[in-house]
């Protein structure tokens, strides 16, 4: 059996086991995978051949002409690995070529930024449809899924809560189909701030519409809807007041759930808490971008006593002592 065929074996036992998301995902991986050992007898793939994809990956991802991501590398391995666990349960295989197999270190990482201060306050100053929508998944951590289907119904404005119960998938063309349960989870119950509660409560009495975020007619999004305000309210932001010194024309809605997590870490919530919150169903998901904040913090503190010392002690130096800087 070559290495497509086991692959499309495979898969075809994950379709009705992960999220259409997730599939496409696998997908893709696969596809990558398909490149090197495709054409290849299962039987043949040695431990070597893994090594060298990955290695190939790393140089140049086909897709995008540059250096793949690390965790496009793991995800692929990832991959591979379950595939090769298959073929050893169908007893086609004794052993699992892509077990132990390396990513590189030097592989860049990919991380999606929070927004900057002033970011933050063109979200929460700049009038928009999209506004109260964006505002959700900046200060409450809902992703983009989530809050497509959410209603009024599920938030409760006094208690400060919002339950969040739904989410939207688009599995092809133009319509979302909406799933109990989120991503991650069955759902999850995320407390928000006074500030947000109180922004929602005037958007609630403005408007008609049972959705919180809703397309210009008061339904629910599309997939094309939701493209075309979110396109109209970039170009908003983007002749917003200060916001000329921004990237702000590059954000997504996910950048808005990644500065959630970093207001929590900021706000020094643990990490249990935060991953509730941010409904991640593995605590690794969360401390994994809380050290990736550390490792900024760090940066930036280091950035600061550089520029403590460049303006200070080595000028003071410079001014009193210029013969030992010559």
């Amino acid at each position: 059996m070559t290495f497509e065929s086991l692959a499309a074996l495979w898969l075809k036992t994950r379709k009705n086991k992960v999220s259409f998301s997730q599939f496409k995902n696998l997908r893709c991986y696969i596809n990558h995978l398909l490149r090197y050992i495709g054409t290849m007898d299962v039987e043949s793939i040695k431990p070597m051949d893994i090594d060298a994809l990955l290695d190939a990956l790393t140089d140049c991802n086909p897709n995008t002409g540059r250096p793949s991501s690390r965790q496009t590398l793991v995800d692929v391995r990832s991959t591979a690995n379950r595939i090769f666990e298959y073929a050893m349960d169908l007893e086609l295989i004794n052993k699992n070529p892509a077990r132990g197999r390396e990513v590189s270190r030097y592989a860049p990482r990919r991380y999606r930024r929070a927004l900057t201060a002033t970011e933050q306050g063109l979200i929460i100053s700049t009038p928009h449809r999209a506004r109260v929508g964006a505002l959700v998944m900046m200060l409450a951590g809902l992703r983009r899924g989530e809050l497509i289907p959410l209603t009024w119904d599920d938030i409760d404005i006094d208690g400060l809560k919002i339950n969040v119960t739904k989410s939207a998938e688009c599995k092809g063309g133009n319509r979302f189909e909406i799933k109990s349960g989120t991503k991650t989870s069955m759902g999850r119950l995320v407390d928000i701030t006074l500030d947000l509660a109180l922004i929602l409560q005037d958007a609630k009495a403005a408007t008609r519409s049972k959705y919180v975020c809703p397309r210009t007619n008061g339904e629910m999004h599309t997939l094309i809807s939701w493209r075309r305000m979110w396109e109209s309210y970039i170009t908003t932001l983007c002749k917003a007041p200060g916001a000329e010194t921004t990237n702000i024309k590059e954000i997504t809605a996910h950048y808005l759930r990644h500065t959630y997590a970093t207001l929590l870490y900021l706000s020094e919530v643990d990490y249990l808490t935060a991953a509730k919150l941010l409904g991640h169903s593995n605590i690794k998901t969360t401390i994994s971008v809380y050290t990736h904040l550390d490792e900024l913090m760090k940066s930036k503190n280091v950035d600061k006593l550089d520029s403590y010392l460049s303006s200070s002690l080595f000028q003071f130096s410079a001014e009193h002592n210029p013969d030992n800087l010559a």
